[in-house]
């Protein structure tokens, strides 16, 4: 049968679907101890940057093409030979997408968990396919305008992470999932605020962790602990608003995190404080999410306080530097038999060397402490380097290898050992 949920979740993706018609223009959170947490920054935009994004991404064999010049690849070079598509380019519109597989191997021979994204030892996974059709507003036209963008993975084994309470979760236990990840309306204010207001209202990707979903803007194929047991997605109204030219804030109410419509809900409170220097070498958010942080039995799902932080710097034209930090914690925690509380933090060192226009070496240092064992089952401090690269052939190709050890230093979780080591080969096709 046609359910309300299947119905809410057509409805906040039927907007940026219809106006690309126009001519004009973390499973529900399992009990603890639990492996892995069901839920990427948003997309690029056209004419000026998002204000909510994470500040500019050091990757720079990540990164998006400058906004007055977008890279256009294989479906928006199809729309432009066609009278209609060229008129959604025109207006602004965005609608491309991209194909990512991998392959790893290592110590282990079944899973990689509590390590996600790369979990299937010794299998071909196709991590993503992914559509995003966008309609950014352009905050330099003082003026009412109406914006939006709708993600999903068609299928992929990424979904197995990013479904939310609620939305699409009868999919749970299979390899390749199809998830609504974003389907939001943007309204922009230009007379609210020093220089205007985005109120972004439907599921949204979290402003929290340096780390995305998105594969063209994530440095790696596996994932920080960090990024994996924190939130990917909110449901429900975010103001962005642009103080000065380097300063923007941003506050909200969302449902919980990764929590669509669903009775698992709780009135949550979005908070960022950004500053990030258009001609500036380095840039700093704050963030949180914060709610009532009491375990439901009833519904069986987590809610969670998240207070994070963000930092880049630019060291040279070549090297560069980000540091994520976060502190999360929980109350209400059944953990051997009785109610507890917990927490759970860490931080991830990046460093990023361009080589060449097309090769970017990089690696990650992480320190992550789940203290009771509740987000990734094991507890413990985990440490996880991880050496890789970026080679992009051709600007929709890209190769990436990477390379990664774990060590827990109290529990076994990688299949009874305390180590773990991993060698992933990644394949990224843009289109």
């Amino acid at each position: 049968m046609f359910s309300i949920r299947r119905l809410a979740a057509l409805t906040l993706a039927f907007p940026a679907l219809a106006f690309a018609q126009s001519p004009p223009p973390k499973p529900a959170t399992a009990p603890p101890p639990m492996p892995m947490t069901p839920a990427v920054v948003p997309a690029p935009v056209v004419a000026v940057p998002d204000p909510n994004a994470p500040a500019p991404t050091p990757c720079t064999a990540c990164e998006e093409p400058a906004a007055d010049e977008p890279e256009r690849f294989l479906v928006e070079k199809l729309l432009g030979n066609t009278a209609g598509g060229q008129r959604l380019l025109d207006n602004g519109w965005r609608i491309y997408g991209w194909t990512q597989g991998s392959f790893t191997t290592g110590s282990v021979r079944r899973s990689t968990l509590p390590v996600p994204f790369i979990d299937r030892a010794e299998q071909l996974s196709l991590n993503q396919n992914w559509l995003h059709v966008e309609k950014a507003v352009d905050t330099s036209k003082k003026e009412f305008q109406i914006g939006g963008a709708t993600d999903l993975i068609l299928p992929g084994t990424d979904g197995r992470f990013t479904i939310s309470r609620g939305l699409l979760n009868d999919q749970l236990g299979r390899d390749y999932p199809i998830d609504l990840f974003q389907a939001y309306l943007d309204f922009f204010a230009p007379n609210v605020g020093p220089q205007g207001t985005i109120f972004r209202v439907g599921k949204f990707a979290t402003h929290c962790e340096y780390e995305t979903v998105q594969a063209i803007t994530t440095p790696f194929v596996s994932r920080s602990y960090l990024f994996q047991y924190n939130p990917f997605t909110h449901t429900g109204v975010n103001a962005i608003t642009q103080l000065t030219d380097d300063v923007s804030v941003s506050n909200g109410i969302v449902l919980g995190n990764d929590n669509f419509i669903d009775p698992a809900a709780r009135l949550t409170y979005l908070g960022q404080i950004k500053w990030a220097p258009k001609d500036g070498k380095s840039s700093i958010l704050l963030n949180v999410s914060a709610t009532n942080p009491r375990f439901d039995p009833v519904e069986n799902f987590a809610f969670y306080n998240v207070y994070n932080l963000q930092f880049t710097h630019k060291v040279t034209d070549k090297l560069q530097y980000v540091l994520d930090t976060s502190f999360s914690h929980m109350d209400n925690v059944v953990v051997n038999g009785r109610a507890t509380s917990a927490n759970w933090y860490g931080f991830v060192n990046y460093l990023f060397y361009d080589l060449t226009d097309k090769v970017q070496t990089k690696a990650r240092l992480e320190f992550f402490e789940d203290s009771k064992g509740i987000r990734t089952g094991t507890a413990g401090l985990y440490t996880a380097l991880t050496l890789g690269a970026t080679w992009k052939p051709t600007p929709w190709l890209w190769i990436l290898p990477e390379v990664r050890y774990d060590h827990n230093s109290r529990g076994r979780p990688f299949e009874g050992n305390q180590d773990m080591f991993t060698a992933t080969i990644g394949g990224l096709v843009r289109w």
